[in-house]
């Protein structure tokens, strides 16, 4: 007999299958939030559009620059050579004039002497292909090496400063670091490119060695735009990275560490690259 027999009188027959219990229902899931696409960052989020007069021809032209205050310094290399989260800002450290050729880096683009406007006039105005006035996205590192390239020349022919040629030549090796730093070695068209970025640009910092060696014994400080302990200690960085006047980097190094208008930054920085020295010194022996 079934649980529920004998209520068929009643006009129940129907029920008298129902369930005594019910099954446990499931709990009901909410369904999960579909996760948003991770953004994905592009070197052109740091950049923008400025317009700059050409010093020489007057021209107005846009040239691509880091947005102020949107780059995150990451670290820097033993030269003090600055590290960015997705954008590699040396890039676009030069105006160029596409209509005249005249170049200076960014933070010494200002107006010049007539002379020295004579002089570029002369030797590269007269003589200079126009360039594309079309600026894209962002710029390669191979379009940045002929900006900086025209940067040193216009520098050399206006007789700048051995400190501002030096300081173009060092930002100059940063780049072929950066570039460097870009090709995929494991091929070996990679392999091949990354070691002619690294003989150019030990190159160029051998020459900005020099340049700031001499600006160091001719020039009053700020040295561009270095205090004389950072001047100091640069120029040991680069007598470690190019392996030659090692004791010169020491005695520099030296000075740092009791200088007493140094920062405790700049004391730390500079025992730490010291005891580097002193390793590889005695390694050598």
């Amino acid at each position: 007999m079934g649980l529920l027999d004998g209520l068929e009188g009643f006009g129940l027959g129907g029920l008298k299958s129902v369930k005594l219990y019910e099954e446990p229902q499931e709990e009901k899931k909410e369904p999960e939030p579909e996760p948003e696409p991770e953004k994905v960052v592009d070197e052109s989020d740091f950049l923008m559009d400025k317009e700059f007069e050409c010093h020489i021809c007057g021209k107005r032209t846009k040239q691509r620059i880091v947005r102020t205050g949107r780059t995150k310094l990451k670290a820097t290399d033993l030269d003090l050579r600055p590290i960015y989260d997705g954008v590699d800002v040396i890039k676009y450290g030069v105006v160029v004039c596409p209509f005249c050729g005249y170049a200076a880096l960014l933070n010494y683009y200002a107006p010049l002497p007539k002379p020295h406007r004579q002089m570029i006039k002369e030797n590269i105005c007269a003589k200079f292909k126009q360039m594309p006035t079309f600026m894209p996205k962002k710029i390669s590192y191979e379009d940045a090496l002929t900006r900086y390239k025209l940067a040193l020349l216009n520098a050399v022919v206006r007789q700048a400063k051995s400190s501002e040629k030096a300081y173009i030549c060092l930002r100059t090796a940063w780049l072929l670091r950066g570039m460097r730093y870009s090709y995929d070695i494991e091929t070996a068209e990679g392999r091949k490119m990354a070691l002619v970025c690294k003989k150019d640009e030990r190159e160029y910092l051998l020459n900005a060695l020099e340049g700031f060696q001499k600006a160091r014994t001719t020039e009053p400080p700020p040295i561009a735009g270095m205090d004389e302990n950072t001047m100091d200690y640069l120029i040991a960085a680069m007598c470690i990275e190019l392996n030659q006047d090692l004791d010169t980097a020491a005695k520099l190094l030296s000075n740092v560490k009791a200088a007493k208008n140094a920062t405790k930054s700049q004391k730390d920085r500079a025992a730490d690259l010291l005891e580097r020295l002193k390793n590889m010194m005695r390694e050598a022996q």
